[in-house]
């Protein structure tokens, strides 16, 4: 007889010179399948090539994908972050000592550009750069306007989309002036957060709340770039009354 899986003899289990009647795997296989029925969670070898393909990129990208695959497979977040980590596709943490010159640059670049823009001029890593925005308590958010690749990544639409908005009117742009070749469109669009507020309040069915960056969306209709305060603990004084009460 013959491994229904692997097509070998099955020479375990001869009795008197004859295989047991209601063998159908070897060994090996055998083994394989009572693991294999323990595991609480099954990964598949597409979702290998599917991490391989659009596992990339700065830190909202990477969100997305996760929440994407999370969607289409039903397995917990942690468990495809590590199965990641097994394909070598995590971002590695730059341990580097920042600079006095990176600071400075750091303080005149946040709230112009995006973290991941800063990350670039820096030569870091985009996890680096928020880590070390929070650190300091400083807001990540762009007050002079966010550029259509910023609005992209936040909003977690394409370019065409936006663009339709901005042609129909219901998100007001203004350019930098600043002169571009042909392929990057001549200049460089600037949305201030007034006019996504705006579009918002008036077109929320064009929001897709599962593609937005969570915090910053957060950041952007609720805190405004505000920190949140902490709870204060009662008096003791009050406390007592209280109980008396």
């Amino acid at each position: 007889m013959t491994c229904i899986v692997c097509g070998h003899l099955i020479k375990e289990g001869y009795r008197e010179g004859r295989p047991p009647r209601q063998a159908k795997y070897c060994l090996r296989c055998r083994a394989e399948r009572r693991r294999r029925a323990k595991l609480k969670y099954t990964w598949r070898p597409e979702y290998d090539a599917y991490l391989k393909t659009h596992y990339f990129g700065g830190l909202k990208r990477r969100s997305r994908v996760l929440s994407q695959v999370v969607r289409m497979t039903g397995l917990p977040r942690w468990y495809i972050k590590r199965q990641a980590a097994r394909l070598g596709l995590t971002m590695h943490t730059d341990r580097r000592a920042w600079t006095s010159t990176e600071l400075n640059l750091l303080e005149k670049l946040v709230g112009r550009v995006s973290t991941g823009t800063i990350a670039k001029r820096l030569r870091r890593s985009e996890s680096s750069v928020v880590k070390r925005l929070r650190r300091t308590g400083t807001s990540q958010r762009v007050r002079d306007g966010y550029t259509m690749r910023d609005l992209e990544l936040c909003l977690g639409e394409g370019h065409r989309k936006i663009s339709t908005w901005i042609d129909n009117g219901w998100l007001q742009d203004r350019l930098q002036g600043t002169r571009r070749h042909d392929g990057n469109g001549n200049d460089i669009h600037r949305i201030r957060e007034e006019a996504i507020l705006d579009f918002i309040k008036r077109h929320p069915q064009e929001i897709n709340l599962g593609k937005v960056d969570q915090l910053w969306f957060l950041d952007l209709v609720l805190l405004k770039g505000r920190e949140v305060p902490e709870a204060k603990s009662p008096r003791r004084g009050e406390t007592e009354e209280d109980a008396a009460a």
